[in-house]
């Protein structure tokens, strides 16, 4: 946690996984979300096609009890479809994610999965997941 960490969000970045056609990183802008009250934090996921081939795309949140898309609190989990995305590309994505007045102050895991397409949809090749941690206050 740095000085500018504070100032400007967290965020963390990785590198592909050996075997993986996706790397991606995120960060929380602002960087924490205010407990018991309807305040929301956006994610914004980058992603980076790491394969040599194009590849139909698909990004997962799945969220906790607590927190939800919207402000009621009642989706709890997003798919946003990307399309193809060529060799080497690279997307950015902000995803809104809500808090309650029932929302408690702790530490809540997110689990954000990048799903590898082919033909539509319906049919997955490969996927990269990753659980994170976001920070009520």
């Amino acid at each position: 946690m740095g000085l500018f960490d504070n100032l400007f969000g967290s965020s963390s970045s990785e590198a592909a996984p050996k075997g993986s056609p996706f790397a991606f990183s995120y960060s929380f802008r602002p960087m924490r979300l205010t407990g018991r009250s309807n305040s929301s934090v956006d994610l914004l996921v980058d992603l980076r096609n790491a394969s040599n081939s194009p590849q139909m795309c698909s990004l997962v949140v799945e969220l906790p009890k607590a927190l939800g898309f919207d402000g009621v609190g009642l989706h709890k989990t997003k798919e946003l479809r990307l399309g193809t995305l060529e060799a080497g590309a690279q997307k950015s994505l902000p995803v809104s994610i809500c808090g309650t007045s029932q929302t408690q102050p702790g530490v809540y895991r997110l689990k954000v999965t990048v799903y590898s397409h082919y033909r539509d949809y319906a049919h997955v090749l490969n996927s990269v997941s990753k659980i994170i941690e976001l920070r009520v206050v």
